[in-house]
């Protein structure tokens, strides 16, 4: 097994093991309302940089990773970012440490077809 291989089981493990890696529940809905729950790695920071001047500023920066194998067995694409007002964006769901849930609208993503994984960017949803 070369090291590509390893790489996608150990980020199978980090991602989705809920006792000894990062695994937490995530529910993705997509805009034809199809939804999946699965486990994958979510953030909700308040803090981001200002890409002028390199200082910290608050900000609300949410995201989630997920592995795409995980997707596709789910019978879902991978999510993305739908500008237009008229349609139905992907939505994600999860819930916080102290069980607070949110929801969000996936804003841009990022996918890592060598690791076969995903990095949604996320904006707060109000449905």
């Amino acid at each position: 097994m070369g090291l590509r291989e390893q790489a996608a089981l150990d980020l199978a493990t980090i991602l989705q093991d809920r006792d000894g890696g990062f695994g937490w529940d995530i529910t993705i809905t997509d805009p034809q309302l199809n939804e999946v729950a699965l486990v994958g790695f979510s953030t909700d920071i308040g803090q981001s940089i200002d890409p002028e001047t390199g200082m910290s500023i608050a900000g609300r920066v949410a995201s989630v990773a997920v592995r795409l194998a995980t997707l596709e067995a789910a019978g879902m694409k991978i999510p993305k970012n739908i500008p237009s007002r008229d349609c139905r964006p992907w939505v994600v769901k999860f819930d916080d440490i102290d069980g607070q849930a949110y929801t969000f609208k996936v804003s841009h993503h990022l996918p890592d077809r060598a690791l076969g994984l995903v990095v949604c960017f996320l904006e707060h949803y109000k449905q």
